[in-house]
């Protein structure tokens, strides 16, 4: 059943219906339920029906066919571009590694130019500046950095960051919601300043990973986090699930250049 909260009741009907298509429960190529029959199994209007299933229908996991109802897609997870990336505790442990985190800063700033038309917010506004290094054994393989405005979560500053997941802290204890993530990621090679970070040589193969995670504020999509990370290349492997054209949510980040593939420097 739906839950009582800040997300849209379109919204979270929209994404059972994609946990169903996922699981097979309802197959490629079959006729997915009424309007009637699921705003009466999710007791919601058939309005509220109709925009989950147009959102859907924008992602190109279902179609239409005219007089005959509403059928997923035959091959619904190749036409839709998203990108998961998996968890990297996960990932490390997953490899029979132990992996940790050292904060190297958290602080209040305020935005440069070029982080506030990323988090759509006022240049100046205060954000949230977090720096950290994630390890695998003894091994730094990962150097990272987030901004988010100060006012989605004040009292972030306080807290433990090095033995916390970031994204559990702001949905489970600051009900914020975390809606989808836009990433790009590019080959890369490290600085002297990365290189002296991660226990490397200068000039090593890398990755740099940008992401934007969204949230709900009033039913409506901003932007929540900016994440900028390299990780190194021979140390740490990504699990990726990609999924092409997704219209609707899935917008291209505006260009703007980041010092050439380099982390921000918020000046």
């Amino acid at each position: 059943m739906l839950r009582p909260g800040p997300l849209p009741k379109h919204y979270q009907l929209s994404q059972i219906i994609r946990q169903r298509i996922m699981i097979g429960e309802f197959p490629p190529g079959t006729k997915i339920p009424g309007e009637w029959h699921l705003s009466q199994e999710f007791n919601v209007s058939r309005g509220t029906v109709r925009k989950a299933i147009d959102t859907l229908l924008h992602e190109g996991l279902l179609r239409t066919e005219q007089g005959q109802g509403t059928y997923v897609v035959e091959d619904p997870w190749r036409s839709r571009p998203f990108l998961c990336l998996s968890n990297f505790n996960d990932d490390i442990i997953r490899q029979n590694q132990t992996p940790h985190t050292t904060l190297l800063e958290k602080t209040i700033l305020p935005a440069s130019a070029s982080v506030a038309h990323r988090l759509s917010i006022a240049k100046g506004e205060e954000i949230f500046l977090i720096t950290r290094l994630r390890w695998a054994n003894d091994q730094p393989v990962v150097y990272e950095q987030r901004y988010l405005a100060k006012r989605l979560c004040p009292n972030l500053i306080d807290e433990d960051l090095e033995n916390q997941s970031f994204h559990h802290l702001l949905i489970k204890k600051y009900h914020i919601p975390l809606i989808r993530a836009i990433h790009s990621i590019e080959a890369h090679v490290l600085n002297e300043k990365e290189a002296i970070l991660l226990k490397t040589q200068p000039g090593k193969a890398a990755f740099y990973i940008e992401r934007l995670t969204y949230t709900l504020l009033n039913g409506k999509e901003y932007p929540a986090v900016l994440y900028l990370a390299v990780h190194l290349g021979n140390e740490y492997a990504f699990h990726i699930q990609q999924i092409l054209d997704q219209k609707e949510f899935e917008q291209s980040l505006p260009s703007y250049p980041f010092n050439g593939g380099e982390l921000l420097s918020n000046n």
